[in-house]
């Protein structure tokens, strides 16, 4: 019985206190425009004036929850702020579409309601790449770095998509006949299979694609720190459907190019840097989350640097 009555009590302190199951931190429902906004918040005692706040940007239709290893390590030392964007997880429906300005927007309302200032480190995976990119040309002032963990590749064009496929010796008819028809017919599958949270972002995403990401990269980067992480293991459960080409081979000429591509972004900045996992799949945070770790802790060191550098300006 006496067990019992503890057990309630324990229960009862966490509920009030807001714990979430990561067994530390706070997990906290936040107003914004009438709907409840999921968030979870950790190393608050680390909030100082001269260190950035460092907020992460889930993947498409995922939970904060995929940053679990790393929000525990980088809280020691320093405020993290993440959360699930309308729809997902106990999140809730706001009824509009999840475009960049809208996300990003959502995003500031709620750092600022919680009283974190401006700059913030931005950390994103695969599609919330698409919407730390987008915040850096919304309000760039407010930026102290950017990390991109195997991001949506925000930086293809118009007939970078075929580049690979003609790399391994495809013709223009070919890739046209592989990507007609049949990827409409998926798009529709998936729209009527899938569910509403995920189809919202896909939606986003090929409207994205359809404008070659103007939205993300409207103005240059800022010259703040600014990381690629890069997935380069293949698939361990790749689709089984048949090809007329090599799958590991094309994966491969795919990610060259997108080294290519994100590795110019980086040339012009005086802080960037790469990262390639050759044996790390997607979800990097759980294959590769010291990877990511340390790019954070790298982060905040140069912006410091960077911050040191001003001072000694003025």
């Amino acid at each position: 019985m006496r067990n019992s009555k503890k057990q309630i009590m324990i229960s009862a302190i966490v509920m009030i206190l807001g714990l979430s199951s990561f067994g530390f931190g706070q997990k906290e429902f936040i107003n914004v425009d009438g709907k409840k906004m999921e968030i979870f918040i950790a190393g608050l005692e680390n909030n100082k004036k001269d260190k950035p706040v460092i907020v992460f940007e889930n993947g498409m239709a995922t939970k904060l929850d995929k940053w679990k290893t790393i929000i525990e390590e980088v809280s020691k030392t320093s405020t993290v702020f993440s959360y699930n964007r309308p729809r997902i997880g106990e999140s809730e429906n706001d009824s509009l579409p999840p475009t960049t300005k809208h996300i990003v927007d959502n995003l500031r309302k709620m750092l600022l309601e919680k009283g974190f200032k401006p700059p913030y480190l931005l950390v994103a995976h695969s599609f919330g790449g698409a919407y730390i990119r987008s915040y850096a040309s919304y309000y760039p002032d407010e930026i102290a770095g950017l990390i991109f963990v195997d991001p949506v590749d925000f930086t293809k064009k118009k007939g970078d998509g075929d580049l690979p496929y003609l790399e391994i010796g495809l013709t223009q008819h070919q890739i046209d006949s592989m990507f007609a028809k049949p990827y409409k017919k998926f798009v529709e599958n998936l729209y009527a299979d899938m569910p509403n949270f995920y189809v919202e972002e896909v939606k986003i995403l090929r409207q994205l694609t359809k404008t070659e990401f103007e939205e993300c990269d409207s103005i240059p980067l800022p010259d703040v720190p600014v990381h690629f992480i890069q997935a380069g293991g293949y698939p361990k459960n790749p689709e089984k459907r048949e090809t007329i080409y090599d799958k590991v081979k094309l994966f491969r000429i795919d990610n060259n190019l997108k080294m290519k591509r994100w590795l110019a972004l980086l040339n012009p900045l005086q802080y960037g840097k790469y990262f390639y996992c050759s044996n790390s799949g997607h979800y990097m945070q759980e294959d590769e989350p010291e990877t990511i770790i340390t790019s954070i802790k790298l982060a905040l060191i140069d912006y410091d640097r960077i911050q040191k550098g001003k001072t000694i300006k003025e």
